[in-house]
């Protein structure tokens, strides 16, 4: 399978995941809030969008107007990949806080043919968007459906706090997922650290690393910590 490259010259997240992301992938980011899931979606969307890939982004966590100024603040300058229309950003916080999405909300997930006009598809998060919803027979019609549009050449990418979701949910999101990556947050000599733990990497076209210990740095974004390679 193809790579879609995410190679950024400030760090080396790239070579970290083996490279690059293989087209076809349906990838899982779990963790509970403030784990660090948002940011390493963030720092993903802008390595696609900087190697030329186009990309949807829905998210429950910021408006456009917040979401221009955090990717700014890491200097992951984006504003040019959204008005020539290679970034279509989706805010759903509008709605969520309206108290707006109903049942329906899956449906909505898979007949949004916009979303999946571009090279990669990335929901931050899928459990509070489908929480309301999420029926086992739902979320597996959702993960076959994920899989038919990865098999065409992209990339979709979903984030979920366990803690939104019943176990039995949980297990079908991590199970149909080619790629899962669990983020964390721990204390190492007074520091705060966050971590991403892959434990699953289907079609990896070369080695990667298990465990990334990270730091996220103004003006630079995130910073892998060199303690990350024992």
């Amino acid at each position: 399978m193809k790579l879609a490259r995410i190679e950024l010259s400030r760090d080396d997240v790239h070579k970290r995941l083996g490279g690059g992301i293989p087209f076809g992938s349906v990838i899982l980011i779990e963790g509970e809030e403030s784990s660090g899931k948002s940011i390493f979606c963030q720092r993903l969307a802008y390595g696609f969008l900087q190697n030329s890939y186009s990309l949807s982004y829905v998210s429950t966590q910021l408006t456009t107007t917040e979401f221009v100024k955090q990717m700014m603040s890491l200097k992951y300058t984006i504003n040019k990949k959204l008005l020539d229309g290679n970034l279509l950003y989706i805010p759903v916080y509008p709605l969520i806080s309206e108290n707006a999405i109903k049942d329906d909300f899956i449906k909505k997930v898979m007949h949004t043919r916009a979303f999946y006009e571009k090279d990669i598809v990335l929901f931050d998060s899928i459990s509070t968007l489908v929480s309301n919803d999420a029926s086992e027979v739902q979320i597996t019609d959702l993960m076959a459906f994920f899989k038919r549009i990865a098999s065409m050449n992209k990339i979709i990418i979903y984030t979920v706090n366990p803690k939104e979701l019943p176990e039995s949910i949980l297990t079908i999101l991590r199970t149909s997922a080619t790629i899962v990556i669990k983020t964390a947050t721990y204390s190492f000599g007074g520091n705060l650290k966050n971590s991403a733990k892959i434990e699953k990497y289907n079609f990896a076209k070369s080695s990667f690393q298990k465990v990334m210990v990270f730091r996220v740095d103004p003006g630079l974004g995130i910073a892998v910590e060199i303690s990350s390679v024992a």
